[in-house]
This record gives C-alpha cells, sequence and structure tokens, in this order.
C-alpha cells in the first residue's frame, strides 16, 4: 500500500511535463490559425497610390460628358458669330449701296446743266489711261460710279453723235432736270441702230468710258 502510494507521487512529474509541452503546442498552434485567417497588411503607400488611381479614372469619366457639352456650347456660339458676321457683311454693302445712291443724287442736283455733265464726263474719260480702272478714275475726281452712270448718256451722245445730241437738246423743255434730259439721250441712242453701234465701238476703242448698264437710266 505504501509503495502504490508512493509511486504516483513519484510518477508525478514526467506528466506534469508532458501536459506542459501539449499546452504550449496548442497555443502555438493557435497563433498560427489567427495569423493565417488575418487580412493581409497593404503598405501605405500601395494605398496612397491605388486611391490616386482610383480618383484619376473617376474624375477622367466625370470630365468626359462636360467636356463634350463645352465643345457643343462653342460650336453652337461660333455658328452665331459667322452668321452675325454674315449678317453685318449684307448690312454693311446695303449701307454703301444707299451712301452711293444718295452721294450720286447730291451729285447730280450740283450740276445743274447738261454742259457741266458733258465737262465732267471729259475729264474722267481723260483721266482713264492713267488711272487704268474707272473705279480710280473716279476717286481721283472725287465723284461715285452711280452718279456718273446715272448721267452718261448725255456724254456719250454729246462725244459719240453730236448732230444727234443738239436735236435733244433743241427740244428740251424750260425745267427740264439733268436726270430727264438724260433719259431722252438714252431714248435717242436706243431708237438710232448707227449711233448705238458707233458707241459700242467706241467704248470698246477707248474713247467713250466703258460703262454698261444693266438697265436704261
Amino acid at each position: 500500500m505504501t509503495r502504490d502510494t508512493a509511486s504516483p507521487g513519484l510518477g508525478c512529474r514526467p506528466w506534469t511535463s508532458f501536459l506542459r509541452i501539449m499546452e504550449n503546442l496548442d497555443g502555438k498552434e493557435s497563433h498560427s490559425s489567427a495569423a493565417s485567417t488575418r487580412p493581409k497588411r497593404v503598405p501605405r503607400h500601395q494605398q496612397t497610390r491605388q486611391v490616386s488611381t482610383d480618383g484619376r479614372e473617376s474624375s477622367a469619366s466625370d470630365l468626359a460628358p462636360t467636356a463634350t457639352v463645352l465643345l457643343n456650347k462653342e460650336k453652337q456660339e461660333l455658328t452665331f458669330l459667322k452668321e452675325k458676321l454674315e449678317w453685318q457683311k449684307k448690312k454693311i454693302e446695303e449701307l454703301e449701296e444707299e451712301r452711293d445712291f444718295l452721294r450720286g443724287q447730291l451729285s447730280v442736283l450740283t450740276v445743274q446743266t447738261a454742259s457741266e455733265i458733258i465737262h465732267r464726263y471729259k475729264s474722267i474719260l481723260k483721266t482713264l489711261p492713267k488711272a487704268k480702272t474707272m473705279t480710280r478714275a473716279f476717286q481721283k475726281h472725287a465723284i461715285d460710279r452711280n452718279t456718273v452712270v446715272s448721267t452718261s448718256t448725255i456724254g456719250e451722245l454729246a462725244v459719240a453723235a453730236p448732230e444727234v445730241y443738239e436735236e435733244v437738246l433743241a427740244k428740251k423743255p424750260c425745267g427740264e432736270t439733268v436726270l430727264a434730259f438724260a433719259k431722252r439721250c438714252e431714248a435717242a441712242i436706243q431708237g438710232d441702230k448707227d449711233v448705238k453701234e458707233k458707241m459700242e465701238s467706241m467704248k470698246a476703242g477707248g474713247t467713250l468710258l466703258p460703262i454698261r448698264r444693266s438697265k436704261p437710266v
């Protein structure tokens, strides 16, 4: 009895050591298992790079529709400006035509006699070879084309057919305006085939101003 009781007491030390070893092994396995299931930690610089990349992609996708809207708006503004420019050019042309007409009317009013118109016509005709163009010749005499054209039949008939001109002048009623007289000269030219052909030949040769009228004065 005494030996049996003592034997377990002597054998406690190896058994206790064995239990401790097993506890240590269980603790290591638990630690390894927790470490394997724990999410892997990403370095901070990699996290920043990933966030910045995602931000750029998001910004690019957000800017694309905005850029399209701005582009369409600029196209609309450009179209509007082009249309406005065309309208302004047309308006300027209309104002220039009106200016030339009024200037011509004023010039006609200041030139009261047929003899003054003939003198002016011959002066422009003399200037034309040096000026090269009728526009420059008119500018040198400070007169616009419409003014010259509106009364050119008086000068043409007086230079090309003086006899016919004198006949028309003899029938000039008192108080007749130069424009009305120019119309009667035009009628005399159109009514005489020989005079009309002579005038065309003289215009081609440079002895008359090369004025071409789309319609009678």
